[in-house]
């Protein structure tokens, strides 16, 4: 699942334990996490994956924020 879908999933409440667990909160993720406005630690990376139970993995987060590509390697 994307970390904007994930995100956009929870209830208020659910948001505001997700931030907890992430040591951040839920004004952040809901703002810069979510828009990716600004880029996080590697410490809160980790945890937006781990936290999410599953349901984001370290590579949808790396994503997110451009750190990684999703499509196929083109070579010349």
């Amino acid at each position: 699942m994307k970390l904007r879908d994930y995100i956009n999933s929870l209830s208020p409440e659910q948001l505001e334990a997700y931030a907890a667990r992430c040591s951040t909160t839920a004004n952040y993720l809901g703002t810069h996490i979510r828009y990716a406005t600004k880029e996080p630690s590697v410490k809160l990376i980790r945890a937006l994956a781990r936290e999410s139970e599953g349901n984001v993995m370290l590579k949808e987060v790396l994503e997110h924020y451009h750190i990684t590509d999703s499509g196929p390697v083109s070579g010349d």
